[in-house]
């Protein structure tokens, strides 16, 4: 695979817009996320004790370890919208410029091609975890009186990682089904941003927990919103559930890829 992954970069070292996209996330989570963390910080040492106490209570420290943690990985997945988008172009030109049809002619079978699109979406997810990662080490050092329990949170570094994982997984489904730049990106928008949850909504109202497995509820819950009050948190299924309810999404994305792929017409 890391063969198939050479060529690939072949493909996309000269491709200003995979630039863009890419270094968009890079330089844009980084410095939201300790921009976010400075002012948070700033406003509660700058309040008295009563007020800083319920912030406290509230947010439990979303800056400092191990909160930080689940912190670095939300907004890390805010900003992980991009990758998505730019792994549906690298898929739909490939359709747009037949360079898929011109691979398997030069001798890649058809799963070659899409090993090799899955050996990118590994390098999207291994960049963003590993920068979530160093995001949440720094600035937990920097506002967290103490490191003892830093590593008492890291897990959401691996949630953020599956959730990266899924999220992609939609886009490689989306861009293989779809074919077509603009439409792919809508629909991808459309599911992320708007589908998704509306189905939550619709599922969870009088407590019900259905919602929390619609196509990317089950990453999306194992990631919540640390700035979310605790009181308002609905969920009451164990994380294991919501991680086999994950990795079954992928496996049946992976399916339809694979499956539609082989019988499809490479000359549309």
């Amino acid at each position: 695979m890391l063969n198939l992954f050479k060529i690939e970069w072949l493909k996309v070292r000269t491709y200003r817009t995979f630039w863009i996209l890419f270094l968009s996330f890079i330089v844009l989570f980084p410095v939201a996320f300790y921009f976010s963390a400075y002012k948070y910080m700033e406003s509660v040492s700058t309040r008295g004790d009563i007020q800083e106490e319920m912030l406290k209570s509230m947010f439990d420290g979303p800056f400092v370890f191990p909160k930080v943690w689940l912190a670095s990985a939300w907004m890390g997945g805010l900003f992980f919208i991009l990758i998505g988008m730019l792994f549906i172009l690298l898929i739909t030109n490939e359709v747009q410029y037949r360079t898929h049809r011109q691979n398997i002619i030069d001798g890649w079978s058809r799963m070659d091609f899409l090993k090799a699109k899955f050996s990118v979406l590994l390098f999207f997810v291994l960049v963003s975890t590993t920068l979530v990662f160093l995001m949440g080490l720094l600035v937990g050092f920097i506002y967290s009186s103490s490191a003892a329990d830093m590593l008492n949170g890291i897990r959401y570094v691996g949630y953020f990682a599956l959730m990266a994982t899924l999220y992609l997984m939609l886009a490689f489904l989306i861009g293989i089904l779809v074919k077509r730049t603009g439409l792919s990106i809508i629909i991808y928008f459309t599911i992320v941003c708007l589908v998704d949850n509306i189905l939550w909504i619709i599922f969870t109202l009088k407590g019900n927990q259905l919602g929390y497995f619609m196509p990317l509820e089950p990453v999306d819950s194992l990631v919540p919103n640390p700035f979310k009050p605790k009181l308002l948190e609905k969920r009451t299924l164990e994380d294991y559930v919501l991680i086999i309810t994950a990795f079954a999404y992928i496996a049946g994305y992976i399916y339809i890829i694979i499956n539609h792929f082989k019988k499809t017409d490479l000359k549309t």
